[in-house]
């Protein structure tokens, strides 16, 4: 028996990831000792390619992944890293589950014969890998093509579903952090719409920049940014680029201004834009969170997430927006509105509603900002219950200014 059928069976690992993440999952991967050649010769080896998908959201898709129709683009890279043993096979894939930053990995493991007599094709065979479980199942081999790692889309299974040249991105639940770092070109959000700021805005522009030194100016990239959202109605590519020449930064550095701060709206909103604070002081105040978001979905007729046909109200969730005091709350625009209930809630839009779609006098007034049941800030609904007895009296129980200058020294 040759030397070469004593060697450990080889398995070749191919996945998909962001050019932004492919260091970070490889050097996870070479831990567990993937990517070496028999022998230790050579260690670290990865074979990659760089390309671009597709994919046509859906109406069920995550709308912060891109326009419901629209044909949209992706850049990944492929990778493929050989594994010695199935062992160390195993723990690069589950090395790999951990690094990615989808939550549905795109990967695949081909075990390769490690022994090719001349004038015989060589085969492989698909290993499917539950990224839950340790079990591996083993396919019937199948003939390849003349090539040792061809790449045969008809043929590919991808953990026991039909394989698509992108990621599915309506799978599973979406990584705030990925849907908040993307761009992609949309009719209404791409480098070629023109945007300038108004003369009145250019006027705002001069005054917040008198606020800094001129070699500090690029310190003003979120006022500037805030503007010129209030304008356009949101931050969109061309807000970011004309920011950036206007404060002589790089553009890239605007773009991360942006995209980590979730004031910045970098898609088109409505009209009236609503946010819901859902974390736990407003789930447990009052009538709680739950009931006010069952409440909008029922008088909106969307849910978090959507803009409703007419355009004037975008929905979405956010966590605590400060006024735990006065929970379930909502912010819409730029007015907080407290101590909500589910038919105040539904009152409150239908006043935006009829305030923005009313013509001539017939105006429709609006509830004030501020809590809606009838108190002034956060005071005890039950009123003063505490410090009751002793009249506070700053003019006799605070210290005078100077009091203290006739006392001697010590």
């Amino acid at each position: 028996m040759s030397a070469t059928t004593d060697l450990p069976d080889r398995y070749k690992l191919i996945f998909f990831v962001p050019p932004t993440d492919l260091e970070a999952c490889k050097e996870a991967i070479f831990a567990t000792g993937a990517g070496s050649f028999p022998g230790g010769k050579y260690t670290k080896c990865c074979f990659q390619t760089n390309g671009t998908g597709q994919f046509l959201p859906s109406q069920d898709a995550n709308p912060a992944i891109g326009a419901v129709g629209t044909l949209e683009r992706c850049e990944e890279v492929k990778a493929e890293i050989m594994c010695l043993g199935r062992e160390v096979m195993s723990d690069a894939v589950q090395a790999l589950i951990k690094a990615h930053p989808y939550e549905e990995v795109a990967y695949e493991v081909y075990r390769m014969e490690n022994v090719r007599p001349q004038n015989v094709l060589p085969t492989r065979s698909v290993i499917l890998l539950n990224s839950t479980s340790t079990s591996i199942h083993l396919q019937s081999p199948s003939t390849m093509a003349s090539k040792l790692f061809p790449v045969s889309r008809a043929s590919r299974l991808l953990r026991q579903t039909p394989f698509t040249p992108f990621r599915s991105f309506s799978a599973a639940p979406q990584r705030r952090s990925d849907s908040l770092s993307v761009h992609r070109n949309t009719p209404t959000n791409n480098p070629s719409i023109p945007f300038k700021f108004t003369e009145q805005n250019l006027t705002l522009v001069d005054e917040i920049l008198n606020r800094y030194p001129p070699q500090y100016k690029k310190a003003a990239v979120m006022p500037l940014l805030d503007l010129g959202q209030r304008q356009h109605g949101f931050t969109s590519i061309s807000v970011m680029n004309e920011v950036a020449r206007m404060l002589e930064m790089p553009p890239m550095r605007v773009y991360e201004v942006a995209t980590f701060y979730t004031m910045y709206n970098r898609e088109p909103v409505g009209k009236y834009f609503v946010q819901i604070c859902t974390t736990t002081p407003c789930q447990l105040g009052g009538c709680g969170s739950d009931a006010i978001v069952k409440a909008i979905n029922e008088h909106l007729g969307i849910t978090p997430g959507h803009t409703t046909e007419d355009g004037l109200f975008t929905y979405i969730e956010v966590e605590c927006l400060g006024a735990c005091v006065n929970a379930p709350m909502v912010q819409i625009n730029d007015d907080y509105y407290e101590d909500l209930t589910p038919e105040s809630i539904k009152t409150l839009l239908t006043a935006l509603k009829e305030s923005a779609t009313a013509t001539g006098s017939a105006a429709t007034k609006v509830p004030a900002p501020g809590p809606l049941s009838g108190r002034d800030t956060c005071e005890n609904s039950a009123g003063l219950t505490n410090l009751t007895e002793v009249v506070w009296n700053p003019e006799t129980m605070m210290r005078k200014d100077g009091a203290l200058d006739a006392q001697p020294q010590q």
